[in-house]
């Protein structure tokens, strides 16, 4: 990371405290500057924090952490060391993939299992597998260079012989399900290498292909689970703030970001008090802030062009049980993949027989319940607010909750709906009006297919006010919380390499 010597701090406000708020804010302050952060909730996190009710633990994002390299390299910028901050555990199986017909895939590193299971499902696809692996890992560490690592300052920095070449390379213009269905004969193997589409809220029949590389990066990047849950993450950075004197507000949301010419002059919260700064960052949605906080006249034609992620219902159930047929991580496969996945994405809201994810958090972490106990997590892929006009969302939660318990009195749990203590939901108006994503996409809003990705994605910094700058899942590089650790180096970077210090 770029580091400067600074005669004057500049002062630099940043709205949101979500992963890539804390985390500019860390580095900012690390090369000189004045930070505060800013917050609209009474909690810190934002969809990396959690929600605790009567000793149960839930997290509200994320719940697993992935590609750890990329953790490890931010938490070395901060000044930490990720395994002394953090009990980390790694989870093999990675996850349980089980189908309405009774098969059943378990994703783990030990490649002799991996193999056998595969060959029983669909004999020869061991090595076909084993060459699917070794190409995606390689297209990744082709793009992450080329791509996603990079800031860009000019269309041409994008649009080259060399980026284009690359892309074509690394497949970024081919079908993800397409290519798989290219390595496997099998519907259930098709689906099981390409349902990791919906980590950022993409549809895998029109995903780019460089996202197959998703599901090999659990097998050889390893998944780990921070005991305490994803939190963990941002408590460590919470504690990092106090060590750097960076104040971070709670309960202080942001009314408007004024401006003057070509400069933002600050922030104005609700409760009318004015910050002034000389660089405002931005954690919040990106399409929000230009809807809500700047002035109406300069939106971009663009921002009504954008397209979303999906949207989600989201159950968490305290359990006065825990079931030992689960794992920490399960995928429930519908019976009919395509036809459920279109229903999400064709704003039909969600088909009858739907995919979804479960989390049961104790099988690694006894901390995440009381004894004997669970708190799980269950997902629900739905179309977000734009795809699905006029929605009756009180319906939506009693039907997806009843297909699902459904589902789980199929696969065995016939007493699970007798066990649950408490539940609390999150449905598409709940991400909107708790976390501000626009249309309610739950999984940071702006979709992340070919047309909004690298420079075509927009930017992290205001094309008009220039000591504006934008961080997290809505800007470059894209969705997730190892993307947006990315982008918190790629912004921070940016306004040390845009803004000369005071003389």
């Amino acid at each position: 990371m770029i580091k400067q010597t600074m005669t004057e701090k500049k002062k630099v406000v940043v709205i949101g405290s979500g992963i890539g708020g804390l985390s500019t804010a860390i580095y900012l302050a690390r090369n000189g500057y004045e930070v505060s952060v800013f917050e609209k909730n009474s909690f810190i996190g934002g969809r990396c924090s959690h929600l605790v009710q009567e000793e149960h633990r839930f997290d509200l994002g994320a719940t697993l952490l992935m590609i750890p390299d990329i953790y490890d390299r931010a938490f070395k910028a901060m000044g930490k060391n990720m395994f002394e901050e953090m009990q980390l555990k790694r989870i093999d199986p990675v996850y349980r993939v089980v189908y309405a017909n009774g098969k059943e895939l378990r994703f783990t590193r030990d490649l002799e299992k991996m193999k056998a299971q595969l060959e029983d499902i669909e004999p020869g696809s061991a090595e076909k597998f084993l060459r699917f692996m070794d190409e995606s890992i390689q297209n990744y560490r082709i793009s992450m260079k080329a791509v996603i690592e990079k800031n860009y300052y000019s269309a041409y920095d994008f649009f080259n012989p060399k980026t284009l070449s690359i892309l074509l390379k690394v497949k970024a213009l081919r079908n993800h399900y397409k290519l798989a269905s290219q390595h496997f004969k099998s519907d259930i193997l098709r689906s099981a290498f390409t349902f990791q589409n919906i980590y950022v809220g993409q549809n895998p029949f029109q995903a780019s292909a460089v996202f197959a590389m998703l599901p090999f990066l659990e097998i050889t990047e390893g998944v780990y689970f921070p005991v305490g849950g994803m939190y963990e993450v941002i408590r460590t950075m919470l504690d990092t703030c106090k060590e750097l004197n960076i104040p971070v507000h709670t309960n202080a949301a942001v009314k408007e970001i004024p401006v003057t010419k070509n400069r933002v002059k600050g922030i104005k919260l609700k409760d009318g008090s004015f910050h002034g700064a000389d660089i405002v960052v931005s954690n919040a949605d990106l399409p929000y802030v230009y809807q809500e906080l700047l002035p109406k006249e300069d939106i971009p034609s663009r921002m009504k062009r954008l397209r979303y992620t999906c949207s989600a219902v989201v159950f968490h159930w305290g359990m006065d049980k825990s079931y030992p047929e689960l794992l920490q991580h399960n995928v429930f496969v519908a019976e009919q993949y395509k036809k459920s996945i279109d229903a999400v994405f064709n704003g039909d809201v969600f088909h009858s027989d739907f995919s979804f994810y479960l989390h049961s958090p104790v099988k690694n972490d006894p901390t995440a319940a009381p004894a004997g106990q669970d708190s799980i997590s269950v997902i629900v892929p739905i179309s977000n607010m734009k795809s699905a006009l006029n929605s009756n969302w009180q319906d939506i939660r009693e039907h997806v909750r009843e297909i699902v318990f459904r589902r789980l009195e199929m696969e065995g749990l016939t007493d699970f709906r007798k066990h649950i203590k408490f539940e609390k939901c999150f449905t598409q108006n709940a991400w909107k009006s708790i976390f501000n994503l626009s249309e309610g996409g739950t999984f940071g809003s702006l979709n992340h297919d070919i047309f909004q990705m690298g420079y075509m994605r927009p930017g992290n910094q205001h094309k008009k006010f220039r000591n504006l700058y934008f961080v997290g899942g809505s800007t470059h590089p894209g969705n997730g919380v190892p993307m947006a650790l990315i982008s918190a180096r790629l912004t921070t970077e940016k306004i040390i390499k845009t803004n000369k210090p005071k003389t």
